[in-house]
């Protein structure tokens, strides 16, 4: 990655040239106040609702996109299809099996698909390119004619047998050309519910703002489109790794309205380690920054389409995921390590940067955990995931904006029970080492310096309490089954 060689670049240069690295850190100052403005400067306005009195209910053709699955999985996914309240000739099923080359995996698949009867259907094909977004074209192509919507749901998602009542409902109240359900986990007693309160902040929080404005992004499961508007956009784009909110960003530029539903309609498995964890977030946060920079000439056009409210809302979920603070752990430890009198200007502004970024990630949480009403205890756990995820979040933010090739990685979702080498997060164990020569310098700085040195180190005990939850909760789901 791009982004180790840059942190070698910054480490180094603030023992060399501490000035260009301070004004470096001051560009990444102002990043994230910006940051930190935007997220509490937005508040959520509900949405003015334009209900359509449809004479006819929406025909939806359901899209589960599948790559190397574990098959009992996916028939899971599609037996609670198949027990959809909605009317039977008003939906289809196809699952659209891309470049998995173990007929194993996809055989058994293609045989329950056969016994579920002429609603579902099942495509496999060798060669797809564009990832998951070139897996779903293929399967629009395939919808029938007169299929009015597209839903998406994951592999792995288990819906209730109300979803696609309620999506009807849901379009026919707000009036919108699509709506987007949250994602939600609760598969096993085990769930560690600091993980998942971090991860459904984005919709508590972001997706809630987005709605007001009219201007929700997709995210790739229980996503529910009008077909009209995914074909005249040009259907889904393989250019980011996050072609769910690729393609939210089109389909707000061209006028279309959407809207989140906020009742939970299924659930999924959570990543079963720290290092699914981290390519999980790697490609959110990638994936997102390279959406907005490729958007970047629309979002920023004064006379678009777009008004400032929902231009605000697009950036702020684009931004969700965001890390800026590489660069600043870089200089800080560079400084501390490298120098015996460090430049007290460049520590003092990467001290700041490494404090603002905590502080924005605690605000952010213990303000949804008062909202919400949650346990201490569970925002602290949630507190401690996006600690844990810090680093690789830092990664990802760097490595979007360099010249390299963001590949699209598919979560795993076989729970083994045994911890690997696999499972150890290097990143932290550099950061612990470097954390541990730096304290000499730290403990003899002021106290702005020690804090930030302190704040480094927490991603490292963080990671090691998500992954012991983890570690819990793929026990439990091995031991519970597929179908728990």
């Amino acid at each position: 990655m791009l982004s180790s060689a840059v942190f070698c670049l910054v480490f180094i240069a603030a023992a060399i040239a501490p000035a260009p690295v301070a004004i470096l850190c001051g560009g990444v100052l102002f990043l994230q106040l910006g940051k930190l403005i935007a997220g509490f400067g937005i508040r959520p306005v509900a949405a003015v609702a334009s209900a359509t009195e449809a004479s006819t209910r929406p025909v939806f053709s359901v899209h589960v996109a599948t790559h190397n699955e574990p098959p009992d999985m996916v028939i899971d996914t599609l037996n609670a299809l198949a027990r959809q309240d909605y009317p039977r000739d008003l939906f289809e099923v196809i699952v659209m099996d891309n470049n998995t080359g173990d007929p194993a995996l996809w055989m058994p698949v293609q045989a329950a698909c056969a016994s579920l009867g002429p609603r579902f259907r099942f495509l496999h094909q060798m060669g797809v390119t564009g990832a998951k977004a070139g897996a779903l074209n293929i399967a629009l192509t395939a919808a029938r004619a007169d299929a009015s919507h597209i839903v998406t749901v994951d592999a792995d998602y288990r819906v209730v047998p109300s979803f696609l009542s309620e999506a009807a409902e849901a379009l026919r109240e707000s009036g919108a050309d699509y709506v987007q359900f949250p994602q939600a986990y609760a598969r096993s007693d085990s769930r560690p519910a600091g993980v998942d309160m971090e991860l459904e902040d984005y919709f508590r929080t972001d997706a809630e703002m987005a709605d007001g404005a009219e201007a929700v992004l997709l995210t790739g499961t229980l996503s529910v489109i009008s077909r009209a508007a995914l074909t005249s956009v040009g259907g889904w784009s393989g250019q980011t790794t996050t072609e769910d909110a690729e393609l939210g960003v089109r389909l707000c530029a061209a006028g279309f309205r959407g809207r989140y539903i906020g009742s939970v309609t299924g659930n999924g498995y959570l990543p079963f380690t720290l290092r699914d964890l981290d390519a999980q977030r790697y490609r959110w946060a990638s994936g997102n920054l390279r959406t907005l920079f490729h958007h970047l000439p629309v979002l920023a056009r004064p006379a678009g389409r777009l008004s400032l409210r929902q231009v605000r809302a697009v950036v702020a979920q684009l931004g969700a995921w965001l890390n800026f603070s590489l660069v600043p752990v870089a200089a800080l430890s560079g400084a501390l390590i490298l120098t015996r009198n460090p430049d007290s200007m460049l520590l003092r502004i990467a001290a700041l940067c490494v404090l603002l970024s905590l502080t924005e990630i605690a605000l952010r949480l213990l303000r949804r955990g008062l909202h919400d009403r949650r346990p201490f205890g569970v925002v602290v756990q949630a507190f401690a995931a996006r600690l844990a995820l810090a680093p690789v979040a830092a990664r990802a933010t760097v490595d979007a904006c360099l010249p390299m090739e963001l590949r699209f990685t598919v979560t795993a979702k076989r729970p083994e029970t045994a911890i690997t080498l696999r499972d150890v997060p290097l990143d932290r164990l550099i950061l612990l080492t470097l954390v541990i020569l730096a304290a000499p310098a730290a403990a003899a700085a002021e106290p702005l310096v020690w804090l930030a040195w302190g704040a480094m180190a927490l991603p490292v005990p963080a990671a090691v309490m998500i992954q012991k939850q983890l570690l819990r909760y793929r026990t439990g789901i091995a031991t519970q089954g597929v179908m728990a």
